[in-house]
């Protein structure tokens, strides 16, 4: 192709234009000396494609071109000014014809420009060829050149050209895309990060106050229990009933800190799980166990079936626990006095599934209203307070429960459907409004770790006597 007139005249940024190219140089950190790999990529690929003698990437500042990226500058002469320093003055330089119009722009032979200004870096190196593309951002603000140089009159044909724009575009890009995965934090985000460690910092000492409690509880335990047995003399019928008060209240405080310090308050466990055999049996009445003072004093029965030998299954039991803990915790306090609450463990495929629901003598089987919005809610993606905003138009916070008590609430199912998802399976509502509903969770078996066999620790075989060869 024909190079571009070399008659065109020398243009004249504005102001305004200059500033726009400064920030989007600012912005994007290339503002100093430093070499930028993208960019040394971009340029080796001109010069093995085209094989001219000299290259660059630059970027333009207000009178300077500074040079991020270079080939063959040591040709121009040992030591020479720019290879030393990288930059030359704008004034001396080509690359102001192509910030001018952002378009590529050639020249055969820089000896016939009649501007003697632009032409001082190529007749100090001897240059006379010369063809630049723009170096543009994906914001569409030019902010330098890709230039090539030869000592020789050479024209660049439309293919030269194309593979320069080609290469500028991907050098461009490329930098772009480091700096979008290197980018420093912004205000917000070093906000958002000093308030989660201050966060992290406020749990581990909620744990280990939790953790202090369990001292005195033990301590209180063990002195009702000693009373309670009248070791130290008898009791009144009122003191012993007092006694008796004491010491399952603390059995409880008791339970709730285990509970709370298997959520990981003080060192929170891998998110790894751990696969192991789980009798369902055992561990459902374990967490039966340590509710049934709360389903005593809200006058509910708690029932567990278990489907015939289906009980022992391979699963990340500390997982587990927390799902069927928080699962019937939440269910009780949404469920009316006098009712049974039921749970039953069964196979389905290759997954444990555990069904609840609430059997009352009055009100038949099911889920309460709440519980139904709730699950529905978590299975669109809801966010707390517009539930809580739909629960109080459907006139569903009557009968004591107040927003605060549905978010409690919403937070032990929300942990349950999380937990549920990290196990790999999940957390459904299953049924009808004339059948009634049950909240199902699926948790698929995981494959257990065969035992290693540890040959160091086998010893060798005895070697063979002479005598005995057979």
């Amino acid at each position: 192709m024909d190079s571009w007139s070399a008659h065109r005249p020398l243009a004249v940024t504005s102001p305004h234009s200059t500033q726009e190219r400064l920030d989007a140089i600012a912005a994007l950190h290339l503002e100093d000396n430093r070499s930028i790999p993208a960019f040394e990529e971009a340029i080796q690929l001109v010069r093995d494609h085209l094989g001219i003698a000299i290259g660059w990437v630059s970027v333009v500042l207000a009178d300077t071109e500074v040079l991020k990226a270079t080939y063959g500058l040591s040709s121009l002469g040992l030591g020479n000014p720019l290879a030393e320093h990288r930059q030359l003055p704008l004034a001396d330089s080509l690359s102001p014809y192509v910030l001018d119009c952002q378009q590529p722009w050639a020249v055969a032979d820089a000896t016939q420009l009649p501007h003697h200004s632009p032409t001082a870096m190529m007749a100090t190196y001897g240059l006379a060829a010369y063809c630049a593309v723009p170096l543009i951002t994906s914001q569409h603000q030019c902010i330098g050149v890709l230039a090539v140089m030869d000592r020789q009159p050479r024209q660049f044909s439309a293919q030269d050209v194309s593979f320069l724009a080609m290469a500028a575009r991907w050098g461009m890009g490329e930098y772009e895309r480091q700096q979008a995965t290197t980018r420093p934090m912004s205000a917000a985000q070093t906000t958002q990060a000093e308030q989660a460690a201050v966060d992290a910092v406020r749990l581990h000492l909620i744990g280990q106050l939790i953790q202090d409690m369990r001292n005195p509880l033990t301590a209180v335990l063990g002195m009702t229990s000693m009373l309670g047995r009248e070791i130290y003399g008898p009791l009144t019928e009122k003191q012993r009933e007092y006694v008796e008060i004491v010491r399952t209240s603390s059995q409880t405080l008791m339970h709730q800190v285990d509970e709370m310090l298997d959520l990981g308050l003080i060192s929170p466990e891998t998110n790894k799980l751990v696969a192991a055999p789980v009798d369902i049996h055992r561990l459902g009445h374990q967490v039966l166990d340590t509710l049934a003072p709360l389903a005593e004093t809200l006058s509910q029965t708690l029932d567990l079936t278990v489907e015939p030998n289906q009980g022992l299954w391979i699963l990340d039991q500390h997982t587990v626990k927390q799902i069927l803990y928080h699962a019937v915790f939440s269910l009780m306090h949404m469920a009316s006095e006098n009712s049974i609450l039921r749970i039953h463990s069964s196979r389905k495929g290759q997954s444990l599934t555990l069904a609840l629901w609430v059997s009352n003598p009055w009100l038949g089987e099911g889920l309460p209203n709440s519980m139904i919005s709730l699950c529905q809610s978590l299975e669109q993606g809801d966010g707390c307070q517009r539930l809580e905003n739909d629960l109080y138009n459907q006139g569903l916070l009557g009968n004591g429960l107040t927003p605060a008590d549905l978010s409690k609430h919403w937070l032990g199912l929300l942990l349950c459907h999380h937990l549920a998802q990290h196990h790999g399976g999940h957390l459904r509502l299953q049924g009808s409004d004339e059948a009634g509903y049950r909240l199902v969770i699926a948790l698929p078996a995981l494959r257990s770790s065969p035992p290693r066999l540890d040959t160091d620790l086998i010893p060798p075989p005895l070697p063979s006597s002479p005598g005995k060869a057979g």
